[in-house]
This record gives C-alpha cells, sequence and structure tokens, in this order.
C-alpha cells in the first residue's frame, strides 16, 4: 500500500514540474499603450519570459516619483485566451502601489485588458 501511495504523490509531482516548465506564449518584447485615470496617453515597453518580467512606461512626474518607475513583473496566469500578471513597483521603490493586469488575446500580436485601478491597456508585440 506504502508503495502505491508512493507512486501517486510522485506522478503528481512530476505532472507538477511538466506544467511548471510549459513555455509562456507570451513571452517576448511588447510595446504597451495605456491612459491614466485622467484619459492622458502613456506608452512604454513590457518584457515578458516564462514567469517574469519588466514594465517600463515613458513618463515622468514630480509629484509622484513612482510613475514611469521601471518595476519587475511577476507572472500570475497564463492560458490561451488570457494574460495576468502582476507590476511589482514596490520592489523598485519603496511605497510605490503594485498592480495587476488582467489582458484578453485579440490576436497573435495584440492583447487588451485593464490595469485592477481601471485604466485600459493594450499590448502589442515587436
Amino acid at each position: 500500500m506504502k508503495y502505491f501511495e508512493w507512486l501517486v504523490v510522485g506522478t503528481l509531482l512530476a505532472s507538477t514540474a511538466v506544467w511548471a516548465q510549459e513555455p509562456n506564449p507570451y513571452s517576448g518584447t511588447w510595446q504597451v499603450s495605456m491612459e491614466n485615470l485622467k484619459g492622458e496617453h502613456r506608452k512604454g515597453t513590457v518584457a515578458l519570459a516564462d514567469q517574469d518580467g519588466t514594465w517600463d512606461i515613458e513618463h515622468q512626474n514630480v509629484k509622484n516619483p513612482c510613475a514611469g518607475i521601471k518595476a519587475p513583473i511577476v507572472i500570475r496566469s497564463v492560458s490561451a485566451d488570457e494574460l495576468v500578471f502582476e507590476i511589482v513597483r514596490s520592489r523598485s521603490l519603496r511605497g510605490c502601489t503594485d498592480n495587476i493586469a488582467t489582458l484578453k488575446r485579440v490576436n497573435e500580436t495584440t492583447l487588451q485588458g485593464e490595469l485592477d485601478d481601471g485604466r485600459k491597456l493594450t499590448l502589442t508585440r515587436e
């Protein structure tokens, strides 16, 4: 009986390891276009890898040191139809707010969605 239990556990662990190694279909460099909450247009670059990446918006604001800061991304979930990642600005500068981006696949080169604060964004593959 113990052998069977270990066989089941081993099979589950092996299948988890295979799943974890699946390549992210969204890996690569993307141009991001978004509007802030005032409707002003912003652009930048998002670089994605299998489990992480970087967020780099071309914007500066004297009143907000977190605006335009290059920040790491942590991939939360990936499917054929959707990509969810967290922009972890707090790792770049203490006190900055992190955001979750939820994007739907439009076609091979375009993802559209929004941040958890309601800002709309579009990613276009380079």
